[in-house]
């Protein structure tokens, strides 16, 4: 059997992606993987200028040459952008060229080239100037595949953490979090516990929104009115919900649980950052193919300045190939 392979996007070419990716790479190739790094040569000759190091041993083919990529273990697609991306100074054409190798990692996926995807962080304001609708790469990605519910979990050694909502105000949450989400959040995470990492009955943890859990009801009502119901409906199913948790509380010692639910991404993003510091990646589920990422932005303070902690890069590839070969068996 062919080796499975892993797709890579560059992300925003004036951020931290061209950067943490060939720190990443030192270590290839992969005797398991076969790795296509989708993204623009000449920005990866420059990062590696500055950082002082030499460009992988990888083959370089044009992005007109999806479908005949060759056979070594390490291959650069170049998208073939001719503008000059400053590191730090993102805007209308990094973001053309962050949805063009989002392009053309789906183009590869439909044709067959690639089992799994990992994409590096975008910048969401400059992709914003030319598609406005835009959300993240989880939703770009979604509609890409027409998948109608993805979800975004967070992967640690010591925490799995899901989130209900993603990029979304504070003000907005408590409207947008109905019975029917958090049902589908539920059952979306329970399969993918069960196909990734070979959970058969998980047990979830629920958060809930407001300060201790609402404390029947003196500060809020959504835990009363929104997640009891979805609770005892779920009887039937294989897998145990539990909660709500005060949040404040429960990230002091989350064993016991397959993965923890949590309302917005601040409440669930700040404890699994400091928990996984650097060893934690994202991981998209209810999409039809693997598809992990980095779990912190483009970093465009830092882009150029060899400041770049490369861990979360290093274990998005990692759980991407590790998956890919539980799926393979």
């Amino acid at each position: 059997m062919s080796r499975p392979v892993v797709a890579v996007t560059m992300g925003d070419p004036c951020g931290i992606g061209p950067e943490v990716i060939l720190k990443s790479l030192g270590r290839r190739p992969s005797r398991t993987h076969r790795i296509v790094v989708i993204g623009d040569l000449r920005v990866f000759e420059q990062t590696a200028t500055r950082l002082r190091q030499r460009l992988p041993s990888w083959h370089v083919v044009s992005h007109r040459q999806s479908a005949s990529l060759g056979s070594g273990p390490l291959i650069l697609m170049d998208a073939g952008h001719r503008e000059a991306f400053r590191p730090g100074r993102s805007g209308a054409a990094a973001g053309r060229a962050s949805l063009d190798y989002l392009d053309l990692a789906l183009e590869l996926w439909r044709e067959g080239g690639a089992q799994a995807l990992v994409t590096v962080p975008v910048t969401k304001w400059a992709v914003g100037r030319l598609y406005p609708r835009f959300v993240g790469q989880t939703e770009y990605l979604a509609h890409g595949c027409r998948a109608t519910s993805p979800v975004m979990m967070f992967v640690a050694e010591r925490l799995r953490m899901v989130l209900l909502t993603r990029h979304l105000a504070l003000r907005d949450v408590p409207s947008r979090v109905t019975p029917s989400l958090m049902r589908t959040t539920l059952q979306v995470t329970t399969k993918g516990l069960r196909e990734y990492f070979g959970i058969r009955r998980p047990r979830l943890a629920l958060c809930g929104l407001n300060p201790h859990a609402g404390e029947a009801g003196a500060f809020g009502d959504e835990e009363r009115r929104v997640l009891a119901p979805v609770l005892r409906g779920l009887g039937s199913t294989r897998a145990r919900v539990e909660g709500p948790f005060a949040a404040d509380g429960f990230f002091v010692n989350p064993q016991g649980y397959d993965a923890v639910v949590c309302w917005y991404h601040d409440q669930g993003l700040i404890p699994f950052k400091m928990l996984a510091r650097d060893q934690g990646c994202q991981l998209s589920l209810g999409l039809p193919f693997i598809r992990t990422s980095p779990d912190h932005g483009s970093a465009l303070d830092i882009a150029g300045k060899g400041l770049a902690h490369p861990g979360s890069m290093r274990y998005a590839l990692a759980l991407a190939e590790r998956l890919c070969l539980r799926r393979l068996h």
